[in-house]
């Protein structure tokens, strides 16, 4: 008896989860569906119920139902008896199908226990994984994060050490650039007053 193609693993078999997809966010006011129905035919029959034993304990039960609840229980059980009889059905064979019926069911449940331990360990081994893979990427962002710290402050040296040269140079440079303008400003003025002397002797002679 195996239930075992009932239960789907939400896991994907593969060892690698580096493959498996990102599952879509959900919202936060996401309903979470409700698993289907249980098809409990189908179990009764994989567990070796046939439908002719699962009719006799549907009947059995219709016809529990429709007796008074205050009714005994010898009477309820003369009641059934009787009523089987007539169709030649005998209670041992009611007590064999009832008692296979319900074997089956609590072995599904077993099978259902087992699988979800199954899937709790698969997702347990699946985060440890990807816990792993987390704290690989935040030691590589924590390593970026401290090699451009070194780098930010090599670079400011580096900085600071060229600095001094072109604040020295620039100022001479500048410097140089006013005297040259001074002394350029300086010529016009010089050549009319040379010329206003030799204006000045000619009148005197």
């Amino acid at each position: 008896m195996s239930f075992s193609d009932f239960f789907k693993s939400p896991f994907s078999r593969r060892s690698d989860v580096s493959s498996l997809p990102s599952p879509p966010l959900a919202p936060e006011d996401d309903v979470v569906a409700p698993p289907s129905e249980v098809d409990f035919a189908a179990i009764l029959l994989a567990a070796g119920v046939t439908p002719e034993q699962r009719s006799k304990i549907l009947k059995a039960q219709e016809l529990l139902r429709t007796l008074p609840s205050e009714t005994p229980v010898p009477v309820k059980r003369d009641i059934v008896e009787a009523a089987f009889k007539a169709f030649d059905v005998s209670t041992q064979e009611i007590v064999a199908a009832a008692s296979k019926q319900v074997e089956a069911l609590r072995a599904f449940t077993r099978t259902g226990e087992e699988h979800t331990q199954r899937v709790l360990a698969e997702g347990n081994q699946q985060i440890k994984v990807l816990e792993s893979k987390i704290a690989g990427v935040k030691a590589s962002m924590d390593r970026e994060v401290a090699a451009q710290a070194v780098r930010a402050r090599s670079t400011l040296d580096q900085i600071n050490e060229v600095q001094p040269v072109l604040q020295f140079f620039a100022r001479d440079a500048l410097a140089s650039i006013h005297t040259e303008g001074q002394a350029a400003a300086s010529r016009p003025g010089e050549s009319s007053q040379g010329e206003s002397v030799d204006v000045q002797f000619d009148a005197g002679r």
